[in-house]
């Protein structure tokens, strides 16, 4: 008798149509086959997590092993060397030491000799090292052997790769990052511990270090680890497997910042590794604390500038690599000992600090590689410091700042001079300035606007850019015209150099630290109708790659770079630019050195001319000689090769070079009458500006020479024998900037009214203690109180009102087929298209809403979004295509441009995250068919002509 169905209970909504099941042997015997390779895959599961537990242990004992004999050889070379270290530390704090001496009395095994490497290790296959990078990979597996955290500070701009080895303009310093993942082969092939090694970088050369792991380490598997938190989790998903073997992390600083930095804390690395260390030269910042938590082996510093501004931010680099023997009360002797705002400075300790760097670094210079036959050489550079007056609109500006005068006499600030001028539309120019002043001068609005100023120091080194850079000194119906150019005696230098530059054929970088400078040199090369790129902090970074390339081709119709300094100064090679002009000076010297070190380095062919431009006489001038002494500091301390390669010998500046640089910083305190004036200054050639420039820092130069009784001669033994004298001399003073310091004068604020004194006295009450003591940009200032108010006001104007934009219009036919009828508009721009004709679109989403996202809007290639892809996308003008920037082909495409004349008409504004292209399908087919190609061109042009049209 056959079975009857079993009843199965039913777990199903009540609807539910299944409620019974036919259970048949089969069935029984294939589960009992799943169970059975159930069973067998959960003891396999079981057997597999034994064996990781097993080679994790066997790997924790390597490691302690390893571990311990890095400890030993550690103490043997501290011992060997406690003489560089013990004058940098209090007599009282020396218990590190003292307690090495008691381990170490009895041991007298040397420290682990060095080892000269004569070629690359095996696991190096991108290319051919060069010697001078062998000799680096020798001082790094020194200093590793021997469990020494040390400095690589090759000087900025020794990529030699960046030329002769990729294609790419945007990458790390092969100088340094070369030899840093020859190390990590090298001790991968020696049995080195089998932990993962760390890079932190910046987010601008992350995908760089990734590039060149993938070139020439390829055989090491390299991650990166930043994004989304989605992304971060799914590397750690990653590097959790029982069968990941990660050799490179690849991190930025704001990861490392940031809250999920847990599991950083949690993890064990061989190498720890700062590219751009000084990141973490203040170690009060959260940054350095974070960085400090790092766990590693060993760790080293990449920075082409290890000092910057003071010894504290040294110090704050010493700790990170040596905790046990730089602790926190450490850092008092390297505070003092070189304080510009004190006027202190100790040669002992400079020379202690100079030969302490001088073994746990290593610095080669572009000079000194080419001069031992080690590097092609690289062309000089010339610099000019151009010393301008100031306008007109500058000098009433500063006044007003200065004096907070409601009425200025115009004549008695600035006379009219008798100077020819040229061109009738430049002193066209001038006139409207003057005529703006006077009304600004008399008009009740502004008398008070000063008292919206925050910063006193900041917005005078604003007025030395530009007076538009401040409230309301702009003309209300702002045009672009020759009163830009009249107000603002920078950009009066900027056009002769331009003028003088531009047709020779060369292409020039033009930095600045405020944006809104660079906002209006946009206008000034567009009145002079100069095509330009840009870049600032905020592009993108697909948009920061596409400019760079545009910038470097061959073909580069943008001659001119408009650069944010900060945001240009770091991995990237314009080497195709031979000019490079300093608006302004950063109060940190190191990073104006890092901007020019985009042009002058490694793979350039002609000679860099440098133009800082200053405000004679200015806030500007004053700058000079705080900024000189960082940079003699600099010079004093790294000045030398430290450790070179086999002679291991250093090669300092010469002591007039030393010297130069102090002298030429205390010329600011005296009167301007040594330069050009205004009206001279505008007739002059850019040869005789730069003469005068020239002339008046030799007199200077001759005149402290003279006060310092100092041999005019160069490195005569006069001048060597008086020079710690004549440093002591130089940096004695104070390096103060004296906001009301003007033309040599000191100014005096209006002075209030008697009776607002008596009605304040009338109740007379306690005396108050108030601080007045402001610090900005690095200086202390001592304020009224009127002038305190005025930087704590907040709000003191209502933000202007947002004005609401035109809602674009969209084409009239479909981008694929270019055929009308029932379309469908996107909703992000003038794209329209059929339904049949979108690659991804369903119809439910056409029902759903008549308005969609175009194929445009995501790479064709990796389907990334905008934002996914780096904020950028290349967008085909003749075609539905968009690619993104890791997945195009520059060389297979043509570039067009930010907007085009079709989507001007239909006014849709140019978009950070658009920029138009003829994909490499669309120019492969112009070429086939030319026809094809001709009826675009037309179709083009004709939108063209009615753009001209517009009002």
């Amino acid at each position: 008798m056959p079975l009857s169905p079993l009843p199965l209970l039913d777990h199903t909504t009540a609807t539910s149509t299944r409620q019974f099941a036919v259970l048949n042997p089969s069935s029984f015997r294939k589960a009992t086959k799943r169970k059975r390779e159930e069973v067998a895959d959960t003891e396999g599961r079981a057997d597999a997590r034994e064996r990781h537990r097993k080679v994790k242990k066997e790997e924790r004992t390597e490691i302690t092993s390893v571990r311990a004999d890095l400890d030993i050889a550690r103490k043997r070379w501290l011992y060997a060397h406690r003489a560089l270290f013990e004058p940098l530390l209090p007599s009282n704090q020396k218990a590190f030491f003292a307690q090495l001496n008691k381990e170490m009395a009895g041991d007298v095994a040397p420290s682990i000799p060095r080892h000269d490497f004569v070629s690359q290790p095996e696991l190096v296959e991108g290319g051919e090292m060069k010697s001078y990078q062998l000799e680096g990979l020798s001082f790094l597996a020194d200093m590793y052997k021997n469990g020494i955290s040390c400095i690589l500070a090759d000087e900025m701009g020794l990529g030699e790769h960046t030329m002769k080895l990729c294609s790419d303009n945007i990458n790390v310093d092969l100088g340094k990052s070369l030899q840093t993942l020859a190390l990590f082969a090298h001790i991968k092939e020696t049995g080195g511990p089998p932990l993962t090694h760390l890079i932190v970088c910046p987010l601008s050369v992350i995908s760089a270090w990734e590039t060149e792991c993938a070139r020439w380490v390829p055989s090491m598997k390299a991650v990166r680890f930043y994004g989304s938190p989605e992304e971060r989790e799914r590397v750690k998903g990653t590097m959790r497997g029982a069968d990941s073997a990660v050799d490179i992390v690849l991190t930025t600083y704001e990861t490392i910042a940031s809250a999920d930095n847990s599991w950083f804390k949690t993890r064990r690395f061989a190498c720890v590794v700062l590219d751009e260390g000084h990141r973490i030269k203040n170690s009060d910042t959260e940054l350095a604390a974070r960085a400090a938590s790092l766990g590693g082996i060993w760790r080293i510093i990449l920075t082409g500038t290890p000092i910057q501004n003071n010894l504290t931010e040294l110090w704050g680099l010493l700790r990170w690599l040596y905790p046990q023997i730089f602790t926190q009360t450490t850092r008092a002797l390297f505070a003092s000992s070189f304080d510009l705002a004190a006027g202190t400075y100790s040669m002992p300790v400079i020379n202690a600090v100079r030969a302490l760097l001088e073994t746990i670094q290593l610095r080669r210079t572009k000079a000194a590689l080419t001069a031992a036959g080690q590097l092609g050489g690289v062309p000089p550079r010339e610099e000019w410091t151009v010393f301008v007056p100031l306008t007109e609109a500058q000098r009433f500006w500063t006044y007003r700042m200065l004096t907070h005068l409601d009425k200025v006499d115009l004549e008695a600030i600035f006379p009219r001079g008798t100077g020819k001028v040229e061109e009738d539309g430049k002193e066209d120019g001038r006139r409207e300035v003057l005529k703006l002043l006077e009304n600004q001068a008399k008009g009740g609005s502004t008398a008070k606007q000063w008292q919206k100023f925050s910063m006193l120091l900041m917005q005078l080194r604003r007025i030395c850019d530009h007076p538009y850079m401040i409230d309301d000194a702009q003309p209300e119906n702002y045009e672009i015209g020759e009163h830009l150019v009249a107000s603002s005696s920078k950009l009066m230098a900027i056009d002769k150099i331009l003028a003088d530059t531009l047709p020779k054929g060369e292409r020039i970088l033009i930095f600045s630290q405020f944006t809104d400078m660079l906002d209006l040199l946009e206008d000034f090369l567009v009145l002079r109708e100069i095509t330009f790129v840009r870049l600032d902090g905020s592009v993108s970074r697909a948009r920061r790659d596409m400019v760079i390339r545009m910038f470097q081709r061959e073909d580069s119709q943008q001659r001119v770079f408009l650069i944010s300094t900060k945001a240009g100064g770091l991995g990237i090679n314009l080497t195709k630019a031979s000019t490079c002009i300093l608006c302004d000076s950063d109060w940190n010297p190191q990073n104006d050195l890092q901007a020019i070190a985009r042009a002058h380095r490694i793979g350039q062919t002609k000679i860099v001319k440098v133009y800082r431009l200053i405000c004679r006489a200015s806030v500007e001038d004053q700058m000079l000689d705080r900024i000189r002494r960082k940079l003699f500091l600099s010079a004093k301390i790294i000045g030398g090769e430290g450790r070179s390669g086999h002679s291991g010998k250093t090669v300092g500046m010469g002591g007039s070079e030393l010297m130069s640089i102090l002298r030429r910083g205390s010329s600011a305190l005296t009167s301007s009458d040594d330069g050009m004036s205004l009206a001279a200054f505008r007739d002059a050639s850019l040869a005789e500006v730069l003469a005068v420039s020239r002339a008046r820092e030799d007199v200077h130069d001759a005149r402290v020479k003279h006060e310092l009784k100092i041999e005019v001669e160069g490195d005569g033994e006069t001048l060597l024998r008086s020079a710690e004298e004549e440093e002591r001399q130089l940096l004695s003073g104070v390096a103060k900037v004296q906001s009301y310091l003007f033309e040599g004068t000191l100014l005096s604020r209006a002075k209030a009214p008697k009776e607002n004194i008596g009605i304040e006295s009338a109740t007379p009450q306690k005396r108050g203690r108030v601080d007045r003591t402001v610090t900005m940009g690095g200086m202390s200032f001592i304020l009224d109180e009127s002038m305190l108010e005025t930087i704590n006001a907040k709000g003191a104007s209502a933000p202007p009102k947002k004005v609401k934009k035109d809602r674009f219009e969209w084409e009239d036919y479909c981008l694929s087929c270019r055929d009308g009828g029932e379309l469908v508009i996107c909703n992000n721009c003038p794209r329209v298209f059929h339904e049949e004709c979108h690659p991804t679109m369903s119809a439910a989403q056409v029902r759903a809403t008549n308005m969609i996202s175009c194929s445009q809007h995501s790479c064709h290639m990796c389907n990334r979004r905008t934002s996914a892809a780096g904020g950028l996308l290349l967008r085909c003008q003749t075609c539905p295509q968009a690619i993104c920037t890791d997945c195009v082909d520059w060389n297979k495409i043509k570039m067009v441009g930010d907007t085009i004349p079709e989507f001007v008409l239909r006014k849709f504004e140019k978009k950070d995250s658009a920029y138009y292209i003829r994909c490499a399908d669309c120019c492969e087919h112009g070429r086939l068919d030319p026809g094809w190609a001709k009826g675009w061109e037309d179709e083009i042009a004709e939108s063209r002509r009615l753009v001209e049209l517009l009002p």
